[in-house]
């Protein structure tokens, strides 16, 4: 990141991330250490059992779990820990932050997986964390959104938008902790995000290349530099509008299958909690489980979102570019021509993952994962 000389901010995003980075991977290690203090060691099972065995929640224990779940906040970009994310991003090269955005953010949220529903899950009831968990979510979801309407920088854009992400995944897994959901029903929600996370790379790391192919020209910073981009390269401008379509939810790409049960998973867990003699709608919201409004949320922030991804779409296919030459991305042969590949293979899977055999096929795969983790 800080080796990004295109960029003077590189070296500036690549310091502040390293910073923070740091602090937070030693609140992370703190909690760990408290958490080693009481149990007396760190293997995950023998952590699951005694935190099921405690009558009321031991200080150390709390707190431990509190630090943990404040790093793996600043890995996966949820807010108030995401901060440095886009400046990480827009300073740091195209590729560069489509990983940031895609496998780091994936391994981030495994982790809290991990620390959430394997180790502090109760057998019954809700989780200690689960408000805290559903109000994060909340916030991150639209503060993303509503940073990402008033930018005009593409990178810092896709920064934002990852940064919405994070609060619709954590969103399905307040879910998990509010103690209505059911075995089953808990691996529907958890498939429904490894799901997400999978075909997320596919059109968040897509994106970023083709900001890639602009940066090569000493682009791809402004809203102006993607004008046009349908004259100068129609296929990169319409991969880059699926791309667009994907993180906003439309169907039938995969990113709308992933919402779709992600979404389909916190109703459930909500389904039956309204009062059946309520006579409106007003009056059944009353006494539906909050958790409810956790998938409204999401809806109403994928429709928010829909304004700057579309955004997009318009300067690239009805605005005139500054430039009418063709769009190239690197003085070298090889190069140029894999990059496009990728993309083009990007936009194809997106398209391809949606609803068909092959989401199909790939939910199957990622309910086996699942299974095997919820029993190890």
């Amino acid at each position: 990141m800080a080796f990004h000389k295109e960029a003077d901010v590189g070296g500036e995003a690549g310091m502040k991330y390293f910073i923070v980075g740091s602090v937070v991977s030693a609140v992370g290690i703190y909690g760990m250490s408290l958490l080693y203090l009481w149990n007396g060691n760190l293997d995950m099972a023998n952590l699951a059992a005694s935190w099921s065995a405690m009558e009321s929640i031991d200080p150390l224990a709390g707190i431990g779990v509190g630090l943990m779940i404040v790093a793996f906040a600043f890995k996966v970009g949820a807010a108030p820990f995401h901060l440095a994310v886009p400046d990480a991003y827009s300073g740091s090269s195209s590729p560069i932050a489509g990983v940031l955005a895609t496998a780091s953010k994936a391994m981030g949220f495994v982790a809290l997986i991990r620390l959430l529903v394997i180790v502090t899950m109760p057998s019954s009831g809700q989780a200690v964390w689960m408000l805290a968990i559903a109000l994060i979510a909340v916030v991150t979801m639209t503060w993303g959104n509503l940073a990402a309407l008033t930018s005009d920088n593409p990178k810092r854009i896709l920064a934002y938008s990852s940064v919405a992400h994070a609060g619709y995944i954590l969103a399905a897994m307040a879910a998990i902790g509010s103690g209505l959901a059911d075995a089953s029903t808990t691996s529907m929600i958890l498939t429904a995000v490894v799901f997400h996370l999978l075909v997320l790379v596919l059109f968040k790391l897509g994106a970023f290349l083709v900001l890639s192919m602009l940066e090569a020209e000493g682009r791809g910073h402004r809203m102006e530099d993607l004008h046009g981009l349908a004259v100068r390269d129609p296929s990169i401008a319409v991969s880059m509008f699926v791309f667009m379509l994907s993180l906003a939810g439309v169907p039938p790409l995969s990113g709308f299958l992933s919402k779709l049960l992600m979404i389909n998973g916190i109703v459930s867990v909500s389904a039956g909690t309204g009062p059946a003699s309520a006579t409106s709608v007003f009056s059944w919201a009353q006494g539906v489980d909050p958790v409810f409004w956790l998938a409204v949320a999401i809806v109403l922030n994928s429709a928010l979102s829909l304004f700057y991804y579309l955004r997009i779409g318009l300067v690239m296919f009805f605005e005139t570019p500054e430039s009418d030459s063709p769009l190239k991305s690197s003085p070298s042969l090889e190069w140029p021509l894999s990059l496009r590949s990728v993309i083009m293979i990007c936009a194809t899977l997106t398209l391809l993952f949606g609803i068909g055999p092959m989401s199909e096929s790939l939910l199957d795969l990622v309910s086996s994962a699942v299974d095997s983790l919820l029993s190890s």
